[in-house]
């Protein structure tokens, strides 16, 4: 086999998981009212935390395809982000 026909090669395909989708996502049981009272007191951190930083959009996607808007944990985890790379850009250089 030539060079030109070497690099020319096309690899074989190899068999690739399907990517998920939301409608494969679990579905979420319902929530007592403890966990939506959790659930929206996370999403009041996330609001005043993206207002203190300036961010005007969040564009999240989860693996598993299921709503992180729906997920408390979630929510907290995106908005310690946010926190931390505004006070990352507020702290002087160093």
């Amino acid at each position: 086999m030539g060079l030109r026909n070497f690099l020319n090669r096309r690899s074989q395909p190899t068999e690739v998981e399907p990517p998920h989708t939301a409608a494969d996502a679990p579905v979420p049981a319902s929530l007592t009212p403890e966990q939506l009272a959790d659930l929206d007191a996370a999403r009041a951190e996330l609001l005043q935390v993206a207002a203190q930083a300036g961010v005007t959009s969040l564009n999240a996607c989860p693996r598993d395809g299921s709503r992180w808007q729906d997920n408390a944990k979630t929510i907290r985890t995106i908005t310690a982000v946010i926190r931390e790379a505004h006070l990352k850009d507020e702290s002087p250089g160093l």
